[in-house]
């Protein structure tokens, strides 16, 4: 993957936990802020510690899916 992929990611991921969308209670508490960090983060790239790549992954991961 790309390192501007992967920058394009973190921020589509840091739009859509700020997006009114429906949420669970917990993570409703904490998508604004967990927002502010992906978007924090999104320069490092590849330098990112790994979990935090994969949770971005996983965050986009229907969004991006063309099957549905």
């Amino acid at each position: 993957m790309s390192e501007e992929r992967l920058r394009a990611d973190f921020l589509q991921a840091a739009g859509l936990l700020k997006a009114d969308l429906v949420w669970s209670d917990d993570m409703d508490s904490i998508r604004l802020e967990l927002a502010e960090y992906l978007k924090s983060k999104t320069y490092v790239g590849s330098a990112n510690h790994p979990a935090l790549i994969g949770l971005v992954r996983k965050l986009i991961a229907t969004e991006n899916d063309l099957s549905i």
